[in-house]
């Protein structure tokens, strides 16, 4: 009769708090020697997850069960990283990536990518918030490591305006992690964050500032103020030249600031244009295929508004979204 091995009273309590994944270090603390984790492996359909951590079920891990078997790995010191942490926080523009688990890790450890997990190493504080099983990086830290990792200007400018839009971070939060993140891979991040700052909150928006800003002619437009109208109406116009009542907006479908709660584009321009506002508008397309033209369009209108100011009853409410 093969020997009865006393596993600990806690073992299954531990398994239940951590997804049926555990360490080895900890099954061993449990009781279990090396050959009953064998056996268990062997008869039981437990399964290698990473090195020295297990999946005490047969059949495909969950994406939690791998987030768990990742730290478990990383150790004590380490948090979820990047998309994933994003994803906890409530941020949608940036995409999951499927068979990857990232995780940021002490620098002095002893961690190292192997199989699914990707550790970043910092000398920098780890700041993390914790759940019943997992722990994530501060949303600051996860959305500038996201962004570090992405090609396109575009698509970091989409993922650090969710951010924001959301209230998940502030610029402010988002400058610090980008200065205290490592130099590698930080052009295109820098780049979007200035988009950001200035009050861009989307990546059409994005590409209609860097028109604006080539014309030798405009100031540069004030992104994402709100304004209230006569009649207490309130709007969130996407570019503002509050010295000649013009507004570019550009028209995609995103949702304008939480205060600004117009649904439909043509309800916004008539609004606007009825307050004495001079609105154009132009479809991300076009900034794309024309955008000489469009701003020749927007520096005609500015040259014959310039000095006007505000209509009448127009009043600023806020100097960002």
């Amino acid at each position: 009769m093969p020997r009865t091995i006393a596993v600990g009273v806690g073992f299954g309590a531990l398994l239940e708090s951590q997804d049926w994944v555990v360490s080895r270090q900890q099954a061993v603390a449990q009781g279990l020697t090396r050959h009953a984790i064998a056996g268990r492996i062997s008869r039981d359909g437990w399964q290698i997850l990473l090195p020295s951590v297990y999946l005490c079920h047969p059949g495909e891990p969950s994406r939690r069960q791998m987030l768990i078997a990742a730290l478990l790995y990383a150790g004590d010191g380490a948090a979820i990283d990047a998309a994933d942490a994003c994803r906890y926080y409530g941020i949608k523009a940036i995409p999951i990536e499927e068979d990857v688990v990232r995780v940021v890790a002490p620098w002095h450890g002893c961690a190292r990518s192997y199989g699914y997990v990707r550790v970043r190493r910092t000398v920098r504080p780890i700041v993390t918030r914790s759940t019943h099983r997992l722990r994530y990086v501060d949303p600051a830290a996860a959305v500038i490591a996201a962004c570090r990792l992405m090609k396109s200007e575009r698509a970091v400018v989409a993922a650090l305006s969710d951010a924001v839009a959301r209230g998940v971070v502030t610029e402010p939060d988002l400058l610090r992690a980008h200065a205290l993140g490592s130099p590698r891979n930080a052009r295109l991040t820098g780049a979007a964050l200035e988009h950001v700052v200035a009050g861009v909150r989307s990546a059409p928006e994005a590409d209609a500032r860097t028109i604006l800003d080539a014309s030798d002619v405009l100031p540069q437009p004030a992104y994402n103020w709100l304004l209230e109208l006569p009649g207490g109406r309130r709007i969130s116009p996407d570019a503002l030249f509050p010295d000649a009542g013009l507004i570019h907006e550009t028209n995609g479908r995103r949702a304008h600031a939480r205060d600004d709660l117009f649904e439909d584009m043509q309800e916004r321009h008539d609004v606007m244009t009825a307050a004495g506002l001079t609105v154009l508008h132009n479809s991300p397309r076009r900034l794309y295929r024309a955008g000489p033209q469009v701003l020749a369009e927007v520096e005609q209108c500015y040259r014959r508004l310039a000095g006007s100011g505000l209509p009448p009853g127009v009043e600023v409410l806020r100097m960002a979204a």
